[in-house]
């Protein structure tokens, strides 16, 4: 059976209903670190609203350091729609999208859902790769060779500018010229945004 500690303050939460509904072994106890958790993998729910407040707060990187010092594999979920979230907190876009940026160079996990029963499956489904006595276990990952080319790290990149609302493939790649980088645009001041043509005070 796969089991899964999970935080007291999680106890709560619909996520844990959906995990037992699954089948999974559950063991409530005080987490430190993660919400959710398995032998190696160490899981930080957080809702849309909550990621931009730990951003706004700082709480967010903070706890990405801890979790990745205490889990061989570092696992950060967000739940819910940022998009829809920017609507109702003072947070641009650039700066959300950066910090999910940053995480990945942190060498952390990021998973995004829409809601507690697809977080559940996540979560169950992490724990399931792990246990050996599963009879049901998933296929290991197929083993692909990638040719890394500077053409694909650029379109990468491109995608990546071009997936916040309001700017198109041709504005991200002016945009990456100006800045080399996401990660440079991302921390870059409104004032540096402005002198990218096309990317004016309404899309900042």
């Amino acid at each position: 059976m796969v089991k899964i500690y999970v935080d007291d303050r999680e106890r709560r939460m619909p996520v844990l209903e959906e995990l037992k509904r699954l089948g999974a072994q559950i063991e409530i106890k005080r987490l430190e670190v993660a919400d959710y958790a398995t032998p190696t993998t160490g899981i930080e729910r957080k809702t849309a609203n909550d990621f931009l407040s730990s951003i706004i707060d700082k709480r967010l990187f903070e706890q990405a350091k801890y979790l990745a010092l205490a889990y061989e594999k570092p696992v950060i979920v967000i739940e819910g729609s940022i998009i829809r979230a920017l609507h109702y907190r003072k947070i641009g876009a650039p700066q959300a999208f950066g910090a999910l940026a940053a995480l990945l160079d942190m060498g952390l996990n990021v998973i995004t859902t829409e809601n507690a029963k697809e977080t559940a499956w996540i979560i169950f489904s992490l724990a399931r790769r792990e246990d050996k006595t599963s009879k049901k276990r998933y296929l290991e990952p197929v083993k692909i060779k990638v040719k890394r080319t500077n053409k694909s790290v650029q379109n990468t990149q491109i995608n990546l500018v071009a997936s916040i609302p309001g700017i198109s493939a041709e504005l991200a790649h002016r945009i990456l010229t100006a800045f080399k980088t996401p990660r440079a645009f991302f921390k870059a001041s409104s004032h540096e945004m402005k002198k990218v043509p096309g990317l004016g005070e309404k899309r900042i």
